[in-house]
């Protein structure tokens, strides 16, 4: 069983080495929303959004290219799978702003 204090290290250790893309997106979309009166749950619903099948994946397709979906599915993947991760990142940098 992991104790709260563990927890809380590793979450600061992942933190640290999170991608630059979703601390990148994270900053724009506080920015872009004059972040200090945005919540976390609008940050990740525009994470989503931003990553989901878009205009983008189109005109991928039609250069024959699958390479935005191959980045968009993995970097979906990353959000569901580290939802405390982009909590933890969005507070950290709503304090920044």
């Amino acid at each position: 069983m992991m104790l709260f204090e563990e927890y809380d290290e590793l979450l600061k250790k992942t933190v640290a080495v999170a991608p630059d893309w979703v601390k990148s997106d994270i900053q724009d979309i506080l920015k872009k929303e004059e972040g200090k009166h945005i919540g976390v749950s609008y940050v990740i619903s525009q994470l989503n959004d931003r990553y989901s099948f878009s205009l983008r994946h189109i005109l991928s397709a039609m250069d024959f290219s699958s390479e935005w979906t191959k980045v968009s599915r993995e970097r979906l993947s990353f959000i569901d799978n580290n939802i405390d991760v982009v909590v933890a990142l969005y507070y950290d940098l709503k304090d920044k702003l």
